[in-house]
């Protein structure tokens, strides 16, 4: 069989020119690559689109190959090529060309050479071409197929945050985040943003190269999370559950720190629902709070440095919901629009308002000298209209649209009240006329018209009737419920059922009832 010299030449030439993009792929791939860190994905992203005021930069992990990689391979492996086919021309070109010493009288060799170089270098660029191809095709195709795939994740996540109201409050600084951030365990870095996208479709790689789940449905039962604000670590599950926050607020000595513990008391009480704590100082606070109300103890003044910020859990695991009462003193309620200790009020998803009956004149007439004693001692100094205006003036100068919002009126110390003989109404309709008949009808005119839903609540901390109907807890069951927070049916629910207290009815229904 004869094989012809310029078969043998061009075998020998495309087998090198293969040679030479293989050796310059396996420096690009493997001996000496440009990886694309997080810290230079990172660079690039902020060069692009930097980060604006309230805005975390990208977090530190491994972008999607098809997205940074593939394409700093590709170049790095085109640099890598040509620097070899340079390397290949040079002496033959220096030879042949610029320094020429009568090699051309050796003709054909010279062009033999030239021919085979020629060659070589014509399959290097199409072995390139080749893989530019492919590495553009697949890329392509990936992107393709991550982007909507990451887009309906984003959506489908989305849906279910605003369905579940899974908001995640810190109870350390009461910023409100749409997520928290989420810590790695291996090198503790924090990763603001666990959406599906670049840095991974089900999963990503941090920086460390731990592996971290992506979507906060999943990453809040698997890494800690962490305020985005401050840091301070959140519980487990914060940014998956249902977040509820209720801010209590009334006057100086109006019992609202009463009837926070009060109603968790209530609450606790109630059959076959699950009340847990999320964490140690959480648990600490709720057993001090709930052996007061259950001992009978007077509950102590609220400092005016410090906040109330009660924490429980209803229910197990991924079938729960984490429930936020929020207290101040009554001092920073006189002018509730300047101090930043009322910060809670902002994210209110459901207010309650606690009235001292003490404070209104119609009815302290009501009680003789001999409760001149226990007036001095319980009543709240201040107008409950004025408490109420100031914290209602406060929510319209921030912005915050209260009548998308829900409040609970309640008058306390109902105990009281009754042990002095007066006869008190039971139903919200029938409480709001009798607090207009005492003098406050501007509040429940205002509360009527500034909020979506109002109800009327008389409630007691000590010896509560046994129909329920001054149950402490019903307040917070309402708001409870109105927040989607299925509750197990309670006997004093069901006792008074019959009036419009826990299950929200038309004005219509509730006047026809009343």
């Amino acid at each position: 069989m004869n094989i012809s010299p310029l078969a043998v030449e061009m075998a020998c030439a495309l087998a090198s020119g293969v040679a030479v993009f293989a050796i310059g792929l396996v420096q690009a791939l493997v001996r000496d690559p440009d990886l694309i860190v997080p810290a230079i994905a990172r660079a690039d992203q902020l060069k692009v689109k930097p980060a604006g005021p309230g805005e975390f930069p990208p977090d530190l992990a491994w972008p999607f190959y098809p997205f940074r990689q593939g394409w700093a391979d590709l170049e790095r492996t085109r640099e890598n090529v040509v620097d070899m086919g340079i390397a290949l021309w040079r002496r033959p070109a220096r030879a042949f060309f610029r320094d020429a010493r009568g090699w051309w009288v050796l003709f054909p060799v010279p062009l033999a050479i030239l021919s085979f170089l020629v060659m070589a270098s014509l399959a290097c660029a199409f072995c390139f071409m080749v893989y530019a191809l492919v590495t553009v095709l697949c890329s392509g195709a990936s992107q393709a197929f991550l982007v909507p795939a990451a887009t309906m994740l984003r959506w489908a996540e989305r849906r279910r945050r605003g369905r579940m109201q899974t908001q995640a409050a810190c109870m350390a600084c009461f910023h409100v985040t749409q997520w928290p951030a989420y810590q790695c365990p291996a090198c503790l870095n924090a990763h603001h943003d666990v959406r599906p996208g670049r840095l991974g479709l089900l999963s990503r790689r941090c920086e460390c190269g731990t592996h971290l789940p992506t979507m906060a449905s999943r990453t809040a039962w698997r890494l800690t999370a962490l305020c985005q604000r401050c840091e301070t670590p959140l519980p487990t599950g914060a940014g998956a559950v249902r977040d509820i926050r209720i801010p209590v607020f009334g006057d100086i000595s109006a019992g609202k720190t009463r009837f926070l513990y009060a109603s968790l008391n209530s609450l606790t009480q109630t059959g076959r629902l699950d009340v847990s704590f999320p964490d140690k100082d959480s648990r600490d606070l709720a057993e001090f709070g709930l052996s007061i109300i259950r001992s009978g103890r007077e509950t102590a003044k609220t400092s005016t440095n410090a906040q109330v910020a009660l924490s429980f859990k209803l229910g197990k695991e991924r079938r729960s919901e984490f429930v936020h009462l929020f207290d101040a003193a009554g001092e920073h309620f006189r002018d509730a629009r300047r101090p930043d200790a009322l910060r809670f009020l902002d994210d209110g998803q459901g207010l309650v308002y606690v009235l001292d009956p003490f404070s209104i004149d119609a009815i302290r007439k009501q009680f003789g000298e001999n409760d001149a004693t226990l007036l001095v001692a319980h009543a709240a100094t201040g107008d409950p209209e004025l408490t109420y205006e100031e914290v209602a003036s406060r929510l319209r100068d921030s912005g915050i649209p209260a009548n998308v919002q829900r409040l609970a009126v309640v008058v306390s110390k109902a105990d009281l009240l009754r042990s002095a003989g007066l006869d008190l109404p039971s139903g919200s309709e029938a409480i709001a006329r009798w607090l207009s008949d005492a003098g406050v009808h501007n509040l429940v005119m205002s509360a009527g018209r500034e909020f979506a839903e109002v109800r009327f609540f008389i409630v007691a901390s000590q010896e509560v009737m046994a129909d329920g109907q001054d149950d402490p807890g019903a307040p917070l069951r309402w708001l409870l419920s109105a927040h989607g927070v299925r509750l197990p049916t309670d006997p004093a629910d069901v006792a008074g059922s019959s009036d419009d207290r826990t299950t929200p009815v038309p004005s219509e229904t509730a006047e026809a009832r009343s």
